[in-house]
């Protein structure tokens, strides 16, 4: 039967373009072409709307694949981001410990031990923080810890691998301190509320505002001399009183506190 079917065929092509264009065989296909014509018309249009599902279809899971993948793009570039701009933070931090390290001068034999803050006090009696450093890394109680900006405290505790660190902040601090120029000699001690005041300084001693307070470096203190306090942030004094009320600005803001490094005698 298919054999029949396919010699057939052969046979009316060969006539087909055998004969001349006015032949039966051409008319029989003009004929035929016509009755289907609209049929294919119409089957079109009945395809039409199924053809455009099929597309959009095709079109709405292509976009949520484009799409599932420019948000993987996006998520990839914000934590890159957010890497490059730790890094440079950590880079500007690093190079403040450096120069503040370079600016100052210290007894020799004196290293640095660098060191992340890891936790912090949540009591509001106490200022302290904890460090990724301790007496594996040569941290000793009462080391004094400073980071780019000045003095930050000193060591209170130490374990093999961490250290508590008593803030300048802390109500039990107490520094001796200098006032830059003149001279001027006091206590910077903190308080409950976590202000610095500059005590013992007596009223013929000048003090302006705006002058810098650093560590005095005495004999009977755990700091150096010249690290960086604060500055002077107002004065005041009273008749009845035999001192002045010194408010003092710390250099190191506290709430950001991040890198510090370890002055390990």
């Amino acid at each position: 039967m298919v054999a029949a079917l396919l010699l057939l065929s052969v046979a009316l092509l060969t006539l087909f373009f055998r004969e001349a264009g006015s032949g039966p065989v051409h008319r029989v296909r003009e004929v035929v072409v016509e009755a289907v014509t609209p049929l294919q018309a119409g089957a079109a249009r009945v395809a039409a709307p199924f053809r455009d599902g099929w597309h959009w279809v095709a079109d709405l899971f292509r976009a949520r694949a484009e799409n599932a993948a420019l948000k993987r793009e996006v998520e990839q570039l914000r934590a890159g981001l957010a890497r490059e701009l730790m890094t440079q933070a950590e880079n500007e931090q690093l190079r403040q410990l450096v120069q503040l390290r370079d600016d100052l001068i210290y007894p020799r034999g004196v290293r640095f031990v660098t060191a992340r803050v890891v936790a912090r006090s949540t009591s509001a009696w106490y200022a302290s923080v904890t460090i990724n450093a301790g007496s594996a890394d040569g941290v000793a109680r009462y080391d004094p810890v400073v980071n780019g900006a000045g003095l930050v405290g000193r060591v209170m505790e130490v374990t093999p691998h961490a250290a508590q660190v008593m803030l300048i902040t802390d109500q039990q601090s107490f520094i001796d301190a200098v006032v830059l120029p003149g001279g001027a000699q006091g206590l910077v001690a903190g308080s409950v509320t976590g202000d610095l005041s500059l005590q013992y300084v007596s009223k013929d001693q000048k003090v302006k505002v705006g002058q810098y307070v650093l560590s005095s470096g005495r004999a009977s203190t755990v700091y150096v001399r010249g690290i960086p306090i604060g500055v002077v942030e107002s004065v005041s004094s009273q008749e009845v009183d035999l001192y002045q009320t010194i408010a003092v600005r710390p250099f190191v803001d506290f709430s950001r506190l991040d890198l510090v490094q370890v002055i390990v005698r």
